[in-house]
């Protein structure tokens, strides 16, 4: 009896053992259930209606500025990194062409206009960070890993929250094969998402693309790459035959509401002393703007359409 008692006790023993193995079951990060769910939160405030149809720049996403050269990208980069800075957000603008200085009396120009004194325009200007190839440690860069670890150390070093690049299509190794191009862009998102950070680029459209046409995403001077890999995309389109200062800016691609894509904002154009900026936008219907293309084409604009508000 006292056999059968020790038998008893063992597999008693071993049912324990076992019931605990499966009550402590490694944990499995690549489920469903254990993988954190990222709520859309608007981290950034603008006053400008086509970020705010996404509730702003998101973190971990990258953006996309498609638009004809000198035809306002720089100008649009510039003004929401000027508001950016306004709103006490860290921000760093990385230039593949033009001058520093160009842009620091562009910006200059804008907080002008808010800020009367010296001192307090110098305290905004502390919030951005201004940057171009020079100042990128050359020793170090030798492939799209190596330069984008460079001009992340800034956005490391200077606790940056909003990023921004004018322009991909002139910026080391995004202007090059298709196979690196892919490379750095896929490397760029990682970066992106590792430190948590929104950063909007400039891009080129294709040199094929007609003067006169609507912008697509396939019109993008680059590797399909930087047609995928963005989280959105926006085309700044150019009315040269009707007004030289009309900008439309249209939203061809968004991964977190796709209603949104195909909404259209007329952009407006404040001009300073020596430059000017762009100040605000509102939303327009789209039978005003293929009206815009039509006319634009046609290089007839006989009777001016109202914006619908």
């Amino acid at each position: 009896m006292k056999k059968f008692k020790d038998i008893h006790q063992v597999r008693f023993k071993l049912d324990l053992k076992n019931n605990s193995n499966m009550s402590h079951k490694p944990h499995n990060p690549y489920s469903l259930e254990n993988i954190e769910e990222k709520t859309i939160i608007q981290s950034f405030k603008t006053k400008f209606n086509f970020l705010n149809s996404h509730k702003g720049l998101q973190r971990g996403h990258l953006h996309m500025l498609l638009g004809r050269t000198n035809k306002g990208k720089s100008a649009l980069i510039q003004s929401l990194a000027t508001e950016n800075i306004i709103n006490n957000y860290k921000t760093l603008l990385f230039l593949s062409e033009g001058e520093k200085g160009d842009v620091k009396r562009r910006i200059n120009s804008i907080l002008s206009l808010r800020y009367k004194d010296t001192e307090s325009k110098i305290e905004v200007m502390k919030n951005l960070i201004l940057i171009d190839e020079s100042d990128l440690d050359v020793t170090k860069v030798h492939d799209p890993q190596s330069w984008l670890g460079s001009l992340f150390k800034f956005i490391k070093d200077f606790n940056i929250q909003i990023a921004y690049i004018d322009n991909f299509s002139t910026c080391s190794f995004a202007d090059s094969t298709p196979e690196i191009q892919a490379q750095f862009v896929k490397n760029l998102c990682q970066k992106i998402q590792n430190y948590q950070i929104p950063l909007l680029g400039a891009v080129h459209q294709s040199k094929s693309v007609l003067p006169n046409k609507e912008l697509d995403i396939e019109d993008i001077r680059a590797n399909s790459a930087f047609m995928n890999s963005p989280s959105f995309i926006y085309a700044l389109n150019n009315f040269s035959n009707l007004d030289q200062e009309l900008r439309i800016i249209k939203i061809l691609k968004s991964r977190i509401d796709g209603k949104i894509i195909g909404n259209s904002y007329k952009l407006s154009f404040k001009t300073t002393k020596t430059d000017g900026f762009y100040n605000k936008d509102e939303k327009v219907e789209n039978f005003w703007v293929k009206n815009l293309f039509f006319s634009n084409n046609s290089k007839t604009f006989a009777k001016k359409v109202p914006i619908s508000r």
